[in-house]
């Protein structure tokens, strides 16, 4: 959409900066070719990097500038460019940041305009500015809610509250990149199965499987650092991913995760639940696909080996 917007903003602006520039209006020209130069760093940065977060702003930004300039040198009767303004804003931004933003952009407006026009003028335009500027507040803070509230159901899973595949893999998409950039960063994870678990859902029936999911969970997120974080991929599979941890210490927190786990007392007293755990560092050379694909390929070696086991990726002890 943003690629869009902006691509259709340069090729739509530019023949005005050049009738402009055959008018001799040398200000507007100016102006006109400010924002396609403007929306084209937006264009090419966001098919470099993606970062949608940069080209909201820079758009915004230019939308302001764009027409405050324009009010500034042809005057009041261009005042009808302050309600696109408003809500293009209210679009791009947060509703915070876009309320900030054109506060100040209608204060500055005003007082442009103030010697300009007579007093009926100017308290009509400030009443229906004001207008579009709630309505656009208010639909733009009930559209942020409801994006987040989506976001959430698309990224947590729904029975355990954590992170679903999902969010994982745009976590380990993430940490890839950023790894690429600082080689010198480590990050490990680290597959979690719970043992058996077939058997709990075949002798106490799947309601208690799915107490156990969401105990096990809570445990789990109970006994990490607040800069791990924790995912269900599916089933009774779990995922960890601890940054700036390299192999031997994440082997070493997956035992500590799996006592834990062992000492935990369960909602029927006869459960004895046990995990199994493949863990790997990530090499800089591979993709998250590859490096999960190692971390699996230990848990299923964890597994084999007679499972309440903790394998690496480069480790075949059974310990």
């Amino acid at each position: 959409m943003l690629l869009v917007i902006s691509g259709g903003i340069t090729l739509g602006i530019l023949p005005f900066a050049i009738l402009r520039m055959m008018q001799q209006d040398w200000a507007i020209a100016a102006m006109n070719l400010g924002i396609v130069l403007g929306t084209s760093f937006v264009f090419i940065h966001l098919l470099i990097t993606k970062n949608a977060k940069v080209a909201r702003g820079t758009i915004a930004v230019l939308t302001i500038l764009a027409m405050s300039t324009t009010i500034f040198l042809k005057g009041a009767e261009n005042v009808h460019w302050v309600y696109p303004a408003l809500t293009t804003t209210f679009f791009l931004l947060s509703p915070k940041r876009a309320a900030w933003l054109t506060s100040v952009f209608l204060l500055l407006v005003i007082g442009m305009i103030w010697t300009q026009v007579d007093f009926l003028y100017l308290l009509t335009f400030t009443i229906s500015a004001g207008a579009t500027f709630l309505f656009s507040f208010a639909f733009s803070k009930r559209m942020h809610k409801q994006a987040i509230f989506l976001e959430h159901l698309a990224t947590t899973d729904a029975l355990t509250g954590v992170g679903n595949r999902r969010r994982l893999e745009e976590k380990l998409l993430e940490i890839t990149r950023k790894i690429r950039r600082y080689p010198q960063q480590t990050c490990s994870l680290v597959f979690f199965d719970l043992d058996y678990f077939k058997r709990i859902n075949d002798t106490h029936g799947h309601g208690c499987g799915d107490l156990v999911l969401q105990r096990f969970a809570e445990v789990m997120t109970s006994n990490i650092r607040d800069v791990d974080s924790f995912y269900r991929l599916g089933g009774e599979e779990f995922v960890l991913v601890l940054e700036n941890t390299d192999l031997f210490a994440a082997k070493a927190l997956a035992k500590k995760l799996g006592a834990q786990v062992e000492r935990t007392k369960w909602h029927l007293d006869e459960l004895k639940i046990t995990t199994s755990a493949g863990i790997a560092q990530y090499d800089p050379k591979e993709s998250s696909y590859d490096w999960m694909q190692r971390a699996d390929e230990a848990l299923y070696r964890a597994k084999d080996a007679g499972r309440n086991r903790f394998i690496t990726s480069n480790d075949y002890s059974t310990s």
